[in-house]
């Protein structure tokens, strides 16, 4: 829990300062923060990489801070914006693009349908292209991402199936077959060959 000292309290994305009977606001940021995003050059969709930018510019147009912060704030933006390879003008044109949007009157949402694509190359979009005109919603979907990498299961290397084995000294075969792993089924086998048990086919 945030407790308040010299007269400020830092709550979720904000810090409070109580200053006499005034309050001010400005946008809190953890110490402990890197500034890092999805860099420019990675083979992420587009969408992916603006989105952090969207959400700190949104942040910055409806939180109650003033002007002087706000125009603190898209310095810090920018700042971000260019350790991780973002060009500024693709960052000053979100800007203009969210504050226009941000006046405009939005007819009623609707339904779309929704479909997710899997982003392997921009070379994706000449078939989300097509749909362009529909009420179809693309989502684009990363591959080969970390989690992917450390959740991914092992392939079987020793699976169940058919196997054979071969007798050296009278140069025969036994072929036969196991539910459960081939590895598991061969140490029986020796098992039992070297105890003389009987239930050994």
């Amino acid at each position: 829990m945030s407790t308040e000292g010299n007269n400020i309290i830092s709550y979720l994305d904000i810090t409070v300062h109580r200053n006499n009977n005034n309050i001010d606001i400005s946008v809190y940021r953890k110490p402990t923060g890197t500034d890092t995003t999805i860099q420019f050059c990675s083979n992420h969709p587009y969408e992916h990489k603006i989105a952090a930018f969207k959400y700190y510019r949104h942040r910055m147009l409806t939180l109650p801070i003033t002007e002087e912060s706000k125009q603190e704030e898209w310095k810090t933006i920018i700042t971000m914006a260019k350790s991780n390879g973002y060009p500024v003008g693709i960052v000053n044109d979100l800007r203009t693009k969210l504050t226009s949007k941000k006046h405009q009157k939005h007819p009623p949402p609707t339904t779309p349908y929704n479909k997710t694509f899997n982003y392997y190359s921009p070379m994706i979009r000449r078939i989300t292209n097509l749909f362009k005109h529909t009420d179809l919603n693309i989502a684009f979907r990363a591959t080969d991402i970390l989690q992917q990498q450390l959740s991914e299961t092992q392939n079987n290397t020793n699976p169940s199936g058919i196997y054979k084995l071969k007798c050296n000294t009278r140069n025969k075969a036994y072929v036969g077959q196991s539910g459960r792993s081939i590895g598991i089924r061969h140490k029986e086998h020796i098992r039992y060959i070297r105890t003389n048990n009987p239930q050994s086919a």
